[in-house]
C-alpha cells in the first residue's frame, strides 16, 4: 500500500483477502492512515464500483 498521497485525486493498492466463509466475499482491508487521509470513518458508506481489469473502485458517499 502506498500510505502517502502526493496528489489530490490519488488511489492506494491494497490487496484484497478471501473472507474465508465460502460465500466468495472478499475482505478490502483499509488502515487507519488511509481512513484518515480520505476523511473516513468506521460506517461511513462506500460507493463500489468494479472496472473491466478488476480493478476495484471504492468512492466515498458525501451527503
Amino acid at each position: 500500500m502506498n500510505p502517502k498521497p502526493k496528489a489530490k485525486n490519488t488511489s492506494w493498492k491494497v490487496k484484497c483477502q478471501d473472507a474465508a466463509d465460502s460465500t466468495g466475499d472478499l475482505i478490502i482491508p483499509l488502515t487507519d492512515d488511509l481512513l484518515s487521509a480520505i476523511k473516513l470513518a468506521s460506517g461511513d458508506t462506500l460507493d463500489m464500483e468494479v472496472k473491466p481489469n478488476g480493478t476495484i473502485m471504492l468512492t466515498p458517499v458525501r451527503a
